[in-house]
């Protein structure tokens, strides 16, 4: 690896060939050279292989391409964030490409912070290809905090990307066993991110747009399109308990997430056969698991009207 790379890309992909190139071309035109771009294959089929090696043999950009089985989406990204040797890393899907300047941005945005050991990183906007904003705005001129006072005291919505401090977040890394999603289909990415951001690494939130969101609605390899859809309820079930579990108390604050929360738990539960006893106890704080047992009734009901849908 070229000793002055300061960022490592990450890309997860699967059979995603069809858009990879795309990716490639934005990476290309960055201003910021100084990165590396790791290509995590997850157990492709197509010609993925055959195409990052034409990437690689372009000499453009250093590419380091890892071929394994399919392990899906949230275990792929976190082997590659352990391959990182970069002081930082982005995370770019295999469908997404990023406007010029993006690395640019984040890199000068990161390096302005002091005490990078209480920070995870710098979280920026997603536009369409339209150039429409996707979501909101942060308050202000951004701010510092965590994604739990983002979504919910500041009420910002739309999908955000950014890049992350290797240090401070292979440091939660080697705390977190993953191993146990292995073979469990689609796991939303808050599983893991409520878990460092409700203890308090902070994230540094400007209103810059970085990442160009392209929906490729009836792509049916997309995961966008199907992690709504058979066994991937397994891991919205997940969602819905680390949200619970990681911010605990911290939830008090918002009482109508909670309550969402605990009802969407409790569905999920529901289409994934989980008894009541388990709803109870997968619940780890007290007072909520009091409220939860109430909460069953109005969960129920919401289940029999929405199972089908």
């Amino acid at each position: 690896m070229n000793t002055d790379s300061k960022i490592t890309v990450i890309t997860p992909t699967y059979n995603r060939a069809h858009t990879l190139n795309r990716l490639y071309e934005s990476l290309k035109k960055q201003v910021f050279k100084n990165f590396v771009w790791i290509i995590m294959d997850d157990g492709s089929t197509d010609n993925t292989q055959e195409l990052a090696n034409k990437f690689s043999n372009e000499n453009l950009i250093e590419i380091k391409y890892f071929q394994g089985k399919n392990r899906h989406k949230f275990i792929t990204v976190f082997e590659g964030i352990k391959k990182v040797k970069t002081p930082y890393f982005v995370i770019i899907d295999s469908d997404d490409s990023w406007p010029q300047d993006s690395f640019e941005i984040l890199y000068k945005e990161v390096s302005k912070i002091k005490n990078q050991d209480q920070f995870i990183g710098v979280i920026g906007h997603s536009a369409d290809t339209e150039g429409n904003l996707v979501g909101n705005l942060f308050p202000g001129d951004g701010f510092t905090g965590s994604i739990l006072e983002m979504r919910y005291k500041y009420k910002v919505r739309g999908d955000k990307s950014g890049i992350f401090i290797t240090k401070s977040y292979l440091k939660e890394l080697d705390k977190y066993d993953y191993s146990i999603y292995e073979n469990k289909g689609y796991i939303p990415q808050s599983v893991f991110f409520t878990t460092y951001d409700s203890q308090g690494l902070k994230t540094k939130f400007i209103n810059k747009v970085i990442r160009i969101y392209h929906k490729d609605d009836n792509d049916s390899k997309s995961i966008s399109n199907t992690r709504w859809k058979g066994k991937n309820i397994f891991g919205l079930r997940e969602g819905y308990k680390a949200m619970l579990n990681n911010y605990n108390y911290q939830l008090f604050a918002y009482p109508k997430t909670l309550v969402r929360n605990l009802i969407g738990f409790q569905f999920y539960s529901f289409l994934n056969n989980k008894t009541l006893t388990s709803n109870i106890t997968s619940i780890k704080n007290p007072i909520i698991k009091i409220i939860s047992v109430f909460a069953l009734p109005f969960s129920y009901i919401y289940y029999l009207k929405n199972k089908n849908s």
